[in-house]
């Protein structure tokens, strides 16, 4: 078929004038921020895999730090990195599509990419080694489809190095691609039943693989890292599945009236724009979009497996067995999506979305010429749902787009940004990153746990250990020892944490990492916690004050209402008196009961008391919070206190906390109730972009073998 030069410019252009917005907003202060300081400490000297922690092959941090080494560090610079991905993802759909099943399908696949990637958002549009191994993943299914149309052994070639540069970016999407390489190859050879020449092909295929990943093996046998290499990219990644797995959605959950109750689940399985735009203005729209996350992963295995029956079909009604191109880009969406597990989040589901959207409209293709005059009827309706399937899912990235466009509109002031952000966003972040050149020399070290490197990266300050990322599977192995130590040696003097844990880890920081926990708690003083609780600062004690022994009160309490919750965050636990769903909190309050047994020497209470900011609030309105002591025999308050609630409209810094220590000696020996009571005066209104919302908060409640002490 013929491909005029000016149609691959004009798809360009048009990937290029959609994909640069998006590329160039919203940052990533984990994921994306340890990709980067690892790509310039690995330009600087250090070793991956020996020096840095990773569990990934290679190939994305040289590729960023070859292209730092010549334009200079910044997430900007490495989103052009990303936005070249971009541009041949759109071209590299269009080749695999148009071939087989003409150029009107093969615009649908780029278009459908394009629109995808508003859904995908920032997941394909930021320097990350997923997108990049899918891309080179497809690109050498396309050489191989190609070849299956052609029989230039050139096109092996180019199948074998692509697809080993896959497995240098991502092993596991690599190695997928590779097993789906081999059927597409095998099924070519048993149609034609024609097998001469295939172990000349084979070796030509392997040997270019092996030949573009002889360098990075060679850089790990030279710097005496292949040991460590093999330890992180093949025994932690069996490890990392046990620790930090997410289910994937059931199939029940599509008529479920509202799946996501939680904001855990809704960060789980809702994308990003959902998340941070403005809901669709339709009765009915949050509900829509919704179903449409679920949708998105039953359309997956639905197209896989109907492509490969068409396959079959098609195959058939050309006098053979199967239809080789069909089969082979469905073998590569099939094996390539094995890779969403075993972390089933809407972020990992979308990272291998890219060929099913490519088979999609082939598959369709097929499908529709075989029931050409046959089935017309059933073809009309599979083309009807298609195409509204397709119309609300494009219609909806369209809204989006344009909010994230408008919303994401703030550039970053560090000279190692040049990214554009929210308005709120960027005067934390640009605050964040003043405090820390403030109070750390320059060249000096930076703590920040368990996932803030990009903090570290704007404000030009080194990782103090090995280790970048503070999860489970990094530092659980010696409960975080090693990175206490690192930072000891370092002398850091400041320290950024976030408030919560990962929102889908079982295990949280302070049962993985406790000795970690505990050099930080011990070392460093709470300076201030951010007004939206995403990160609290730290700052190095002149002296080192230990924790006093305690129980956590949290551990045997009595929650049954809907708007009662205990959260275990990063490095303490907090008790929640919130309102219910679409309703702020009811008239007769909240009271939650918590079994204590005191010691014999009795011990001292200590805790924090505050309120989470609604958006509005009635002038007036205030909270009414008790704690009594309740035995078998009488029951006696501890703390009275009344809060004016101030919202946040009216000053978005966090309210400030009280702090309160009471004796509990005259019930020592005793088993007692304490009772958390809860009362709300006036009237609140929440955003409906706060997933968090308004609440009271009891922080940190425990029982002290005496008064003072170290707190987190």
């Amino acid at each position: 078929m013929e491909r005029p030069a000016w149609l691959y410019l004009a798809i360009a252009g048009l990937a290029l004038a959609f994909g640069w917005p998006l590329c160039q907003r919203a940052i990533i202060l984990s994921d994306e921020g340890y990709l980067l300081q690892q790509a310039l400490d690995l330009l600087e000297g250090r070793v991956l895999y020996r020096d840095m922690d990773a569990f990934i092959t290679p190939g994305i941090w040289f590729t960023l730090a070859g292209v730092f080494a010549v334009f200079g560090p910044s997430v900007l610079v490495s989103r052009v990195v990303i936005l070249i991905v971009y541009l041949a993802l759109a071209l590299t759909g269009y080749r695999i599509v148009t071939p087989i099943a003409g150029r009107k399908w093969g615009l649908a696949s780029v278009a459908c990419l394009l629109l995808f990637s508003v859904w995908a958002f920032p997941a394909w549009t930021f320097a990350f080694y997923s997108p990049v191994a899918v891309v080179l993943a497809l690109a050498g299914i396309e050489r191989l489809m190609r070849w299956q149309r052609r029989r230039a052994i050139g096109d092996l070639a180019w199948m074998g190095a692509l697809i080993g540069l896959s497995i240098c970016f991502k092993q596991n999407y690599g190695v997928f691609a590779a097993l789906a390489a081999i059927l597409g190859y095998a099924a070519t050879h048993l149609e034609a039943k024609d097998w001469r020449g295939s172990a000349r092909e084979v070796g030509v295929a392997s040997l270019a693989a092996i030949a573009v990943g002889s360098p990075f093996l060679l850089y790990l046998i030279t710097q005496g890292a292949l040991g460590d290499a093999w330890t992180s990219l093949v025994v932690h990644p069996f490890e990392f599945g046990g620790r930090h797995d997410i289910p994937y959605l059931g199939i029940s959950t599509l008529w479920q009236a509202d799946p996501f109750q939680t904001g855990a689940e809704k960060l789980t399985y809702l994308s990003f724009p959902a998340l941070n735009t403005a809901p669709l203005p339709l009765p009915g729209g949050q509900g829509l979009v919704i179903w449409l996350h679920v949708l998105a992963y039953w359309i997956a295995p639905l197209m896989i497996s109907g492509g490969f029956l068409v396959a079959l079909a098609s195959g058939r009604a050309r006098g053979g067995r199967i239809d080789p191109g069909l089969f082979t880009i469905n073998a590569a969406a099939g094996l390539i999506f094995l890779g969403v597990f075993p972390r089933a989040d809407f972020n990992h589901l979308v990272n291998v979305y890219q060929p099913i959207l490519i088979a999609g409209p082939l598959t369709l293709q097929r499908l529709f010429e075989l029931l050409r005059g046959r089935a017309d009827r059933l073809r009309r309706v599979l083309a009807t749902v298609a195409a509204l399937t397709a119309i609300l899912y494009g219609a909806i990235a369209l809204f989006w787009y344009v909010g994230l466009i408008q919303r994401l509109s703030v550039p970053l002031e560090q000279p190692r940004a040049g990214v554009l952000v929210s308005p709120l966003e960027a005067l934390e972040i640009n605050y964040q990153v003043r405090l820390i050149r403030d109070h750390t020399p320059e060249g000096g070290a930076l703590l920040t746990l368990p996932d803030l490197t990009m903090l570290n990266f704007l404000a030009e300050r080194e990782v103090p250990s090995a280790w970048y990322n503070l999860y489970e599977h990094h530092i659980a192995n010696d409960r975080g020892r090693g990175v206490a130590e690192a930072a000891e040696e370092k002398n850091v003097r400041y320290a950024v944490a976030r408030f919560n844990n990962f929102f889908s880890d079982r295990v949280g920081l302070l049962d993985y990492a406790p000795d970690l926990a505990d050099y930080l708690i011990s070392n460093f003083e709470r300076s201030f916690v951010g007004g939206r609780e995403n990160y609290i600062v730290y700052t190095r004690r002149d002296e080192p004050e230990v924790q006093h022994p305690y129980i956590d009160l949290l551990a045997s309490c009595d929650v049954e209402d809907p708007g009662e919750e205990i959260r275990k965050h990063l490095l303490f636990s907090a008790l929640y008196h919130k309102g219910r769903k679409g309703s702020p909190m009811t008239e007769e309050g909240l009271v939650t009961r918590c079994q204590v047994q005191v010691p014999e020497g009795g011990g001292v209470l200590a805790l924090e008391v505050g309120y989470r900011k609604p958006f509005r609030s009635d002038r007036g309105t205030r909270l009414d919070i008790s704690i009594d002591l309740v035995d078998e025999k009488s029951r006696q308050p501890i703390l009275e206190e009344r809060l004016p609630v101030i919202p946040w409209q009216d000053s978005p810094r966090q309210q400030a906390f009280k702090r309160f220590e009471i004796d509990l000696e005259p019930w020592a020996g005793r088993t007692v109730d304490l009772e958390f009571a809860t009362h709300l005066q006036g009237t609140i209104q929440d955003s409906v972009l706060d997933l968090k919302g308004f609440a009271m908060i009891y922080r940190d409640p425990r029982l002290q073998t005496k008064a003072g002490g170290a707190r987190p």
